[in-house]
């Protein structure tokens, strides 16, 4: 458990970036203030206790459709499966918000557990990721 004190260090010095409405899709995550080349700490750190569930891309057509978008918006997925949250969408990292560009400012580190940024952000600028590139060894 996280201390008073840890927390208000943790949100005073690594409080980067909010969902806002993107200029390019729905919501996207904008930067709050200057985000420098090679920092990991715009998102929360990975949980052991995390667990993603597969589900094939057939189950997913049998949901009702606002859980559809729900898991073709916020999940990883390959040719054949999604990785969805064993929690569903009760909570959600704000990670899962970033939109895709071909001309990335962030990319993934470890299959998406960290994201660096690959150039300086400015405070109100959206940040991007290559969708191909978050798992290694897809595009």
């Amino acid at each position: 458990m996280i201390s008073k004190e840890q927390l208000l260090k943790e949100l005073k010095d690594n409080s980067y970036v909010m969902l806002r409405q993107s200029a390019i899709a729905g919501v996207g995550v904008i930067a709050i203030r200057d985000i420098p080349k090679g920092c990991r700490d715009m998102f929360s750190k990975p949980d052991p206790d995390d667990q993603w569930i597969t589900v094939t891309k057939k189950e997913v057509e049998q949901l009702p459709e606002y859980a559809q978008h729900m898991v073709h918006n916020y999940c990883l997925f390959d040719e054949e499966k999604y990785y969805v949250p064993a929690e569903g969408f009760k909570k959600i990292d704000v990670s899962l918000c970033l939109n895709h560009s071909e001309t990335p400012n962030v990319i993934s580190i470890n299959d998406g557990d960290y994201f660096e940024a690959i150039r300086d952000i400015k405070q109100g600028e959206e940040l991007f990721i290559d969708y191909g590139t978050i798992v290694d060894g897809e595009n």
